[in-house]
Order: structure tokens, then C-alpha cells, then sequence
């Protein structure tokens, strides 16, 4: 099992391949708000093209945490991120919380 630490590296791996600025306190409270799931393969990588998947994004992160009400806004901004890290292909869900977290200028 990876530490939080070695987590944190990967995550931070992945903002500088989009060419993003990492602000260590945002990416440690998104790989926080992430949970178990940063410790299975599975759980760490969002499937983009789930609707389901894309939902869970929403209600469990940007609903939750970011405290957007506005379904439809917060599904658009969830694409954008997605279509920004279209070139990736295991989108980590830290990496996806962080850029989230960073457009609602958290």
C-alpha cells in the first residue's frame, strides 16, 4: 500500500504533465476528501466516460465539498476539467478534486 505522501507525488506528477501549478494545500485536502480510494487501483482513477461515474464526482466532491447546488454548472465544470485532461488516460480522482477545487477557487 502507497502512503499518502508516495500518493501525493503521483498526483503532483500528473498537474505538472498538464503543465498546472501545484498549491500543496488544495492537493492534500483533495487527496483527503478522495479517502480510501487513493488506496485502490480502482477507486483512484475517475472513469470519465461513466455518466454514472461522472455523477458521483459531482454529488460526493462538488456538491459536498465545494458546495455547488446548481446541478448543471457543476456537471459543466466536471467536463471541463475532463475535456483538460482529455490526453490522460488514468485520470486520477485527486488530480480531478484538485482541479475542481482550483476552478471554484478554492
Amino acid at each position: 500500500m502507497s502512503t499518502k505522501v508516495e500518493m501525493m507525488e503521483k498526483y503532483t506528477a500528473q498537474l505538472e504533465e498538464l503543465k498546472v501549478s501545484v498549491d500543496e494545500t488544495v492537493l492534500e485536502m483533495a487527496t483527503d476528501a478522495c479517502g480510501p480510494a487513493n488506496y485502490n487501483a480502482d477507486g483512484q482513477c475517475v472513469a470519465a466516460t461513466d455518466p454514472a461515474e461522472v455523477k458521483r464526482v459531482y454529488t460526493n466532491f462538488v456538491a459536498d465539498e465545494l458546495a455547488e447546488t446548481d446541478e448543471e454548472k457543476g456537471m459543466a465544470a466536471i467536463a471541463d476539467v475532463l475535456e483538460q485532461m482529455s490526453g490522460i488516460n488514468r485520470k486520477y480522482r485527486a488530480v480531478v478534486y484538485y482541479l475542481l477545487a482550483k476552478k471554484y477557487g478554492k
